[in-house]
């Protein structure tokens, strides 16, 4: 009896051997499989995040862009009202002088 006792204590060790190796067998295979889903993550998240940064830059510079032009446009329209206004005085200026020089007030 006792025989069979240690007989069935040893076959039950061997067996709580084989169940801890197949299991430790397994968790490597799942973490190895996780390990690999995760770099496929990060390098698709990378990716994602890298297209959005570059269409967010882009959209920055078009806006940058579109502001830069509006602003040029009415600064340029400013700049030529100004000047007409300056050559529409310089005209009453240049007809008082050419007056003067014409009626002898010098």
């Amino acid at each position: 009896m006792t025989e069979e006792i240690i007989k069935a204590i040893t076959e039950a060790e061997a067996q709580g051997a084989k169940i801890r190796s197949d299991a430790t067998e397994r968790a490597a295979q799942i973490i190895a499989v996780a390990e690999e889903q995760a770099a496929r993550e990060e390098k698709t998240s990378a990716e994602v995040c890298k297209a959005y940064a570059d269409t967010q830059m882009k959209a920055a510079k078009a806006e940058a862009d579109k502001r830069y032009a509006e602003t040029v446009a009415g600064e340029e329209r400013k700049a030529r009202e100004y000047c007409a206004e300056a050559l529409k005085n310089a005209d009453d200026e240049v007809s008082e002088i050419v007056g003067r020089i014409i009626r002898g007030d010098c």
